[in-house]
């Protein structure tokens, strides 16, 4: 009897997958002073609750993100989460991102990168779109 349950537990985990899922995506568009972003904006989702692992996404030539976890699995922790945007042209040059002038001369004020960015934005379980445009002479706008 123990035996015929370990099947069917490893049979089901065969049909239905190993990724782990959360129940929630987010995908938008970053902005700055109502401007698309370029291709190679680095977006990161870290949840203010006590677990969760951050997602991040790279900004594509329209200023669309789509979150994810790693590179197989799409998705975000639900609640709130701090937002964070950055550029690093290593790593866009490693992804194989041209890094542009627009990317080159965008210049994201501290305050926005890392964990302590003063973005938070909320993620629902389910689907999100969240867009956001950053007034980079003054601050956040709504979205």
């Amino acid at each position: 009897m123990r035996v015929l349950l370990l099947l069917l537990a490893v049979a089901s985990l065969a049909i239905t997958g190993c990724q782990p899922s959360v129940g929630a995506t987010a995908t938008g568009i970053i902005s700055f002073n109502g401007v698309p972003a370029p291709a190679g904006v680095l977006v990161m989702f870290y949840p203010l609750g006590p677990q969760g692992s951050s997602s991040m996404a790279i900004t594509d030539t329209e200023g669309r993100y789509d979150l994810r976890f790693n590179a197989s699995v799409r998705g975000v922790m639900p609640g709130d989460n701090v937002v964070s945007l950055s550029v690093d042209n290593d790593l866009n040059v490693s992804r194989g991102i041209v890094v542009t002038d627009a990317l080159r001369a965008l210049t994201i004020p501290a305050r926005y990168r890392g964990p302590k960015s003063p973005l938070v934005k909320n993620v629902k379980p389910g689907a999100n779109g969240i867009d956001i445009d950053v007034d980079l002479k003054t601050g956040p706008q709504a979205d």
